[in-house]
């Protein structure tokens, strides 16, 4: 089992919410907003170094990571990140998927023994929910100088570590439209 406090953690809420009409991170769930909502997992976690990519919100206990090369996609938060770590591995989540349990995570962080370890539902890499080695960085930089700047695209010569979702698939669910929003606090209830 690895030491949780060998790791820094990210939440990445880069994204224009062009979709969502308003910025995602800033949304509220559960007497919080999203982003600080995904923070609390981490700290649950016993992870102490806390980073915000993509939004400057005041949650304590986190520091907002700017991207180096900005514009660039969810690539250009994680490169950034894993230049600002404290740690050799960072575990990193998309703001935008509330319902992720913290022991998936917990599961991501015991899988990790280097590279990159990513969550898998229904088969299907989860490029925004995993752990990355802060190694990768020079990788990442690489590709957000080209044209394509596609997360996967740093899998062709650091294939992930799947760790397959056995867990209810709601709760893999993307926050991306009002809809599903509407969705999401309609479920708080239940959840």
């Amino acid at each position: 089992m690895n030491e949780r406090n060998h790791f820094s953690a990210a939440v990445l809420a880069g994204g224009k919410s062009t979709r969502m009409g308003a910025d995602k991170a800033a949304l509220e769930f559960r007497g919080m907003t999203l982003a600080a909502y995904q923070a609390q997992k981490f700290k649950a976690l016993g992870i102490d170094d806390l980073m915000l990519s993509g939004c400057r919100q005041e949650i304590p206990g986190a520091r907002f990571v700017p991207d180096a090369l900005p514009v660039r996609g969810p690539l250009g938060g994680i490169h950034a990140c894993l230049g600002a770590a404290e740690h050799d591995a960072v575990l990193f989540l998309s703001v935008d998927v509330p319902l992720v349990p913290v022991e998936t995570l917990r599961a991501l962080l015991d899988a990790h023994t280097g590279g990159i370890t990513l969550l898998s539902v229904d088969g299907a890499p989860q490029p925004l929910i995993g752990v990355y080695d802060r190694s990768l960085r020079a990788a990442a930089e690489e590709i957000l100088k080209s044209e394509n700047t596609a997360v996967r695209r740093l899998f062709e010569k650091n294939p992930p570590h799947l760790v397959e979702y056995t867990g209810n698939p709601i709760l893999m669910r993307n926050c991306n439209m009002p809809e599903d929003y509407e969705w999401l606090l309609g479920m708080v209830p239940y959840l």
